[in-house]
């Protein structure tokens, strides 16, 4: 009894065990979930890194950092866009061998063979490796000659995947990592990081698994090594068959390459597959296309490859859950629909009764609607009417001040005229009949018509700028006038439509009239047509 009560909470324990790591391994799908969804702000980062850099190139060049700049340029670039990084680790090789310093030859080499090897394009990367003199490198220049060594090996192995190149190929790049290792100090984050590698290779999976940790400990903000390290961690825990585990080690892989706008990634195409596997088509389906777009943007020709191979099966079975959610859905609809026929059944049985009553309804309700209808037009035409008044009594009252001042004008012109021709006094005649005298009239004619429009329609000048873009607006010399486009548009408000009376009273000739009104339609943010109709609803 005590045995099987054993075996009994050992299971429960291993059950516990396995939903803890698959809640594990949710808690980081939603959380790279959340990750991509900001993926532009991230993005934008970098681009703005990228720009300042650029910006800066001509100062440097100025000051006799050009190759400094350029480098920084690569290395913004070297996990972001392939071409760019080629582009700026070339112009790199220009400037060092024109300076004749030879590290930065090596050191501009070195970069080029990154951005080829990131790409696919390996033949090449080794052809420019085999140029470097390797015996006169030391330091930083030898760490990044065997890395890229490392790494051009490494891509060849998984290139071919053939007996006996894979383990040739693999025996070459574990050399290089071997001499790596050495030169760095034991315990170093990147001791730990190539002994983990180096352990993985020899199928050390638990081993490499502790050495990972330490490298997590040690590297801090380093989102960019938190990622190859946690991808890493990912590939151990599915050669120990442990999918859960290594499905949150490729999320939180994918995190770090996400925030630092990677685009040479792996992580988000191997992670697709095994969600896939679980069934998660549409999850399977967001990280398949995002990787593809990644490699599409970096320029990675191996991982295109890949990825293209797995795509149509993840959509093919997406589509078929799709098909069978629908299947589903269509049973469901029918049930409904059996459903919905009974209850119109009865429905029907009790609206032949309340027929008449519901008739009687209707009918009240368009007698109501139609006395609305009429209410609201009697309203409208009772709103124009006050509105012609108010324009009537205010023209009206404005009028009876205008003509009395012109009178008054006239008596004193006409005196001055009686005085000047008593007085023989023929030539001053001309001057006080001049042309000047009768502009300024219409000036004046002009400025009291603008103030008694703009006294009945203060908001009209704001109304009427609200038509156009800020940049075809125009303001009055002052809040008191309006512009001569305006007061034609003015005239119109008030009802005056006629293209004749309008060019009458402002002077200008109805050709004129008619071309103003065309123009500031083409002008205007809103269609011809409706122009007229929005100036008569201000």
């Amino acid at each position: 009894m005590n045995v099987k009560l054993t075996y009994l909470l050992l299971l429960l324990l291993m059950l516990s065990g396995k939903t803890a790591f698959a809640g594990d391994s949710n808690i980081w799908l939603d959380k790279l979930d959340k990750s991509l969804d900001r993926r532009d702000y991230f993005d934008h980062q970098r681009t703005d890194r990228i720009e300042q850099l650029r910006q800066g190139l001509a100062k440097a060049r100025e000051n006799g950092r050009e190759y400094e700049q350029l480098y920084a340029l690569f290395d913004e670039y070297r996990a972001y866009c392939y071409d760019s990084a080629r582009f700026y680790a070339s112009a790199c090789l220009e400037s060092a061998q024109t300076s004749g310093d030879q590290d930065k030859v090596v050191k501009a080499k070195n970069a080029i063979a990154f951005s080829l090897i990131s790409a696919g394009i390996l033949s090449e990367a080794h052809a420019l490796l085999q140029t470097i003199d390797r015996s006169h490198l030391k330091g930083d220049l030898l760490k990044d000659y065997y890395q890229q060594n490392c790494n051009l090996w490494r891509s060849m192995a998984d290139y071919v995947r053939e007996e006996p190149y894979y383990t040739k190929y693999i025996t070459q790049s574990n050399a290089y990592l071997d001499s790596l290792k050495q030169l760095f100090p034991e315990n170093s984050m990147e001791w730990w990081s190539f002994t983990g590698s180096h352990q993985m290779r020899n199928h050390q999976f638990h081993e490499a698994l502790a050495s990972f940790e330490n490298v997590l400990q040690l590297c801090d903000s380093n989102l960019h090594q938190r990622a190859m390290t946690t991808a890493e961690m990912a590939w151990a825990y599915i050669y120990l068959d442990d999918e859960e585990k290594a499905i949150s080690y490729f999320a939180q892989s994918a995190i770090a390459d996400n925030e630092t706008a990677t685009r040479e990634i792996t992580a988000l195409y191997h992670l697709s597959r095994l969600v896939y596997k679980q069934g998660d088509y549409d999850r399977a389906s967001r990280y398949v296309h995002q990787a593809l777009e990644d490699v599409n943007f970096y320029g990675t020709r191996l991982r295109k490859v890949e990825i293209n191979d797995i795509l149509p099966i993840i959509e093919q079975d997406r589509y078929v859950a799709l098909m069978s959610q629908r299947n589903w859905l269509f049973a469901a609809t029918g049930l409904a629909v059996a459903l919905l026929l009974g209850i119109l059944g009865s429905y029907w049985t009790i609206h032949r009764k309340n027929r008449k009553l519901t008739e009687a309804r209707a009918t009240i309700r368009q007698q109501l609607d139609e006395l609305q209808v009429k209410n609201d037009q009697l309203s409208s035409v009772i709103h124009q009417l006050k509105e012609a008044n108010k324009i009537k009594n205010e023209y009206i009252g404005r009028s009876f001040y205008t003509n009395a001042e012109y009178i008054a004008k006239l008596e004193k012109l006409y005196l001055a005229l009686d005085r000047k021709i008593v007085a023989c006094q023929y030539d001053d005649l001309r001057t006080t009949l001049k042309q000047s005298a009768l502009n300024a009239e219409r000036e004046n004619m002009f400025e009291s018509f603008d103030q008694t429009f703009l006294k009945l329609f203060p908001q009209f000048v704001a109304k009427y700028n609200e038509l156009f873009e800020e940049k075809d607006r125009k303001e009055p010399a002052n809040d008191h006038s309006l512009t001569s486009e305006m007061r034609i548009f003015a005239l119109i408000r008030l009802g005056i439509t006629d293209s004749d009376r309008i060019a009458n009273f402002l002077d200008y000739s109805v050709h004129t009239v008619n071309t103003y009104k065309t123009r500031i339609k083409n002008r205007s943010k809103v269609d011809n047509d409706q122009f007229e109709q929005l100036i008569m609803e201000i």
